[in-house]
Order: C-alpha cells, then sequence, then structure tokens
C-alpha cells in the first residue's frame, strides 16, 4: 500500500477520535479531559489494527516473493546446467575440428541437441551460432590444408598412402614402445634398454622405420612420434624406479625436433618437470645428424645438458670422432657397430681426435674414451664370435639380437603408459 494511503488513513482515525471526544463531551456530559482520552484511545486502538492489518498483508506478499525467487533460482539453476551441457558439447565438437586439422582425418558431425527450455534459449541460440561459425572456419581452412598438401582422406576402404598411414596411426593410438636390452660385458647383465617407436596399420602389420619415417619427416609429424616415445620411456622408467631397478632408457630423438620452435619448448618444459630422471634417460641421434647439427640444434642439445641430461651417438660410420667435442656437448655413450670396431678400429688403424699424442693400441680404445667420459657400446652384436671381439677389445657394454631383440612391452603396460590426447593435438602437424 502506498505511504499516501497510510497517511490518509491515519489522518481518518484522528479525525474519528476528535468527533468522538466531542461527542463524548457534549452527549454523554464528560469532562473535556476525559473525552480527550476517549479519542486518544480510539485512535491507539485503529492504528493498531490497521498496522496489524498491514503486516499480515506485508508477512503475505514476502512469502508470496520468496516463493517466486526460489522458482526463479531453480529454472536458473536448470538453465545453467543446459548451458553447461552444450558448452560441454561445443568443447567436444572444437576438439573433434582440432583433431581434423592436426591429422587430416574427417571428424564426425556436431551430435549438438537444441535447447528445450525457453529461459536458456537466448544464450544456448547464440553458442549455437558461434559453434557453427567456428565449425565453418575449421571446415574451411581444412580443406585449403588437404588441397594444399594433397592429403588422401582416411578411408577403410581405400588404400593408404606412407603419410595417410602414419596420421591414421597416431589418430589411432596405434603407437608401440618396443624395448632392446643393452648388457653389460662380460657378465651380459641388463644396464639399460633402447626404445624403439613402432607403428601398427588398421590390420595390425608393424609398419616399418624405413617406412614411416621418411613420410613422418615429410608430414612434419616426427616431433609428435618423439614424443610419443618420450613420454613412454618417462613412464617406464618411474615404473622401474618403484621397483628399485635403476635402469635407464636410450631414446631417439630426430634432430628435426631439436630445430622445430613449436615442439622444443613444450618438450623442454616437459623434461624440466622430470629432471630427476636427468641419470636415467639418455638421449640418442645418429653420427651424421650430430657432425651436421646447426647452431639451433646445438643450443637446444645444450639446454638439456644443462638439465642433467646426457647424449648417446648412433649409427657410427666413422671411428675418427671428436672426443673433446663430445665431451663438451654432454655426449656420454657412442654406439659403434661391430663392423666399423673390426674394419675402422683393427684394420686400419684409425683413432678417435684427442689429446693423447702417444700411439694407442686397438685395445686401448674403450679406455681413452673413458678418459672424455665417454663409454663405448658395441652393436649389432649377432653371434658368440663376435662377443669374444670386442671382449678383446674391453668394450663395456654390447648390444644387439643375440642379447636380445626389440620386444613390444605388455598391452596392459601399454595401456598404461599411452600419453594423452594433448600429446597428439599440442605437437601434431600437418602436411
Amino acid at each position: 500500500m502506498p505511504i499516501i494511503t497510510h497517511v490518509l488513513l491515519y489522518a481518518a482515525y484522528a479525525t474519528i477520535a476528535l468527533t468522538v471526544g466531542a461527542a463524548l463531551n457534549q452527549v454523554g456530559g464528560q469532562d473535556i479531559g476525559g473525552s480527550f482520552l476517549g479519542g486518544i484511545a480510539l485512535f491507539c486502538a485503529c492504528a493498531v489494527t490497521h498496522a496489524s492489518i498491514s503486516a499480515s498483508a506485508a508477512a503475505g506478499r514476502i512469502g508470496g516473493t520468496e516463493k517466486r525467487i526460489k522458482g526463479d533460482m531453480e529454472r536458473l539453476r536448470a538453465a545453467h546446467r543446459e548451458v553447461t551441457a552444450d558448452i560441454d558439447a561445443v568443447q567436444a565438437r572444437l576438439d573433434q575440428i582440432e583433431t581434423q586439422v592436426a591429422f587430416g582425418a574427417p571428424a564426425p558431425p556436431p551430435q549438438i541437441e537444441a535447447p528445450q527450455h525457453g529461459s536458456a534459449q537466448i544464450e544456448l541460440k547464440l553458442i549455437d551460432q558461434i559453434v557453427d561459425k567456428l565449425g565453418a572456419a575449421m571446415d574451411a581452412r581444412l580443406h585449403s590444408i588437404q588441397a594444399a598438401g594433397n592429403v588422401t582422406p582416411i578411408h577403410p576402404n581405400v588404400a593408404l598412402g606412407p603419410i595417410d598411414l602414419v596420421r591414421e596411426a597416431l589418430l589411432e593410438s596405434r603407437v608401440e614402445l618396443h624395448l632392446q636390452p643393452i648388457v653389460q660385458l662380460p657378465q651380459r647383465k641388463t644396464a639399460f634398454y633402447e626404445g624403439f617407436t613402432r607403428l601398427k596399420d588398421a590390420t595390425g602389420r608393424l609398419i616399418l622405420p624405413q617406412e614411416f619415417i621418411p613420410a613422418a619427416e615429410q608430414a612434419g609429424l616426427m616431433p609428435t612420434i618423439d614424443n610419443v616415445l618420450l613420454f613412454r620411456c618417462v613412464q617406464i622408467v618411474r615404473k622401474l624406479m618403484k621397483q628399485d631397478r635403476r635402469i635407464g632408457i636410450f631414446c631417439n630423438i630426430s634432430p628435426s625436433a631439436l630445430a622445430d620452435d613449436g615442439f622444443f619448448p613444450q618438450f623442454l618444459d616437459f623434461m624440466r618437470e622430470n629432471r630427476d630422471l636427468a641419470g636415467s634417460v639418455i638421449f640418442e641421434i645418429p653420427q651424421a645428424s650430430y657432425d651436421a647439427r646447426s647452431s639451433i640444434e646445438a643450443r637446444a642439445m645444450a639446454k638439456l645438458v644443462d638439465l642433467g641430461f646426457r647424449f648417446s651417438i648412433d649409427r657410427v660410420t666413422n671411428a675418427g670422432i671428436d672426443l673433446p667435442d663430445l665431451e663438451r656437448s654432454g655426449v656420454r655413450y657412442v654406439k659403434m657397430p661391430l663392423s666399423v670396431l673390426s674394419e675402422q678400429i683393427v684394420r686400419d688403424g684409425v683413432r678417435p681426435r684427442s689429446a693423447i699424442t702417444r700411439e694407442i693400441s686397438a685395445t686401448d680404445i674403450a679406455a681413452v674414451f673413458q678418459r672424455y667420459g665417454v663409454d663405448l657400446i658395441a652393436e649389432r652384436i649377432e653371434s658368440e664370435d663376435a662377443v669374444l671381439e670386442i671382449l678383446d677389445l674391453d668394450i663395456p657394454f654390447g648390444q644387439g639380437h643375440l642379447f636380445g631383440s626389440p620386444r613390444a612391452i605388455k598391452d596392459s603396460l601399454m595401456e598404461e603408459t599411452a600419453p594423452p590426447r594433448e600429446f597428439y593435438l599440442k605437437n601434431g602437424r600437418t602436411a
């Protein structure tokens, strides 16, 4: 009720009270004081009654308002749940589009349902419009990428090219970790493992490295493959440490990954978070790549060395290695094939470059390497005769099919060490 109405009513009550007081004085014969008190009593009675009625009405209005507020809050919560559900659907659509752009695979159509409740219709219509615009933009971007790179869409009934095989294997998480032991000699006790990435096609056939590596490099997907290998190696090392088994793992890393400004910063951050494994994770690159490394790749190696990690050189074709340079670059292992040891070291007398000026015999080669903090690993050991030959050269470690072939880790462990989906999306590249 408006305030002016209350004022007018109270004025009416006062008028009535004055009239009654005057009547009591004239008709009832009461004195002026008694008549005045009677009028005051009547006014107070009217005022109290009015106030009670007003309070009851106000309480009723407050109760109704409270009920309406509760109803509005319930509708608001329902609308919030609907908007949240649709935002989740939007995010799922965007993830599908991001996957599509990363690997060239067609993403399934969006499954966003239209909102049913009027309270959230405006907001959800806006979200639908945003999703449609984003979807159209991303689909157009994907189309342009496929057109530029001449990418063949992945289809089960179409024969896939090498690049599409790699993309599909990554997209479907058909990436396996195979481990081969590196043994300490002469005990033949496993001292390290070397990790190898192996991809599988839809039929379960292994895609050979000579098939997928050139295609992955052409498509810019080697950093992704390196990251998957590294992630799994880190998880395996952590599991071995929980079992109190101090065994390191050699992880191959492509030189292009070291120079990739989109990949390497994330790679470095991941290794910084796992720097406690610096003594157990060794990065391996081929001799040719090491010798031809650019200044960018050298700085990338130095950043990993600063975190405590070390490197290994494999695929050695030239035994005349610069040992002081290896020491400065954080290289702690050199894998030398038996053929290089036999032909260059023993037969041809090739010696590594060092500060040693005296004549070095073949049997002292391993000791010279160790003087610069580098251990020799004889690789491609296939027979017992080869073992005798490398034992004569006092080489401390050996690797080859005689000691164990590369084997896939158990399926349960493969699933347990699988990288999160973000590894594929963040590091995915398209041709």
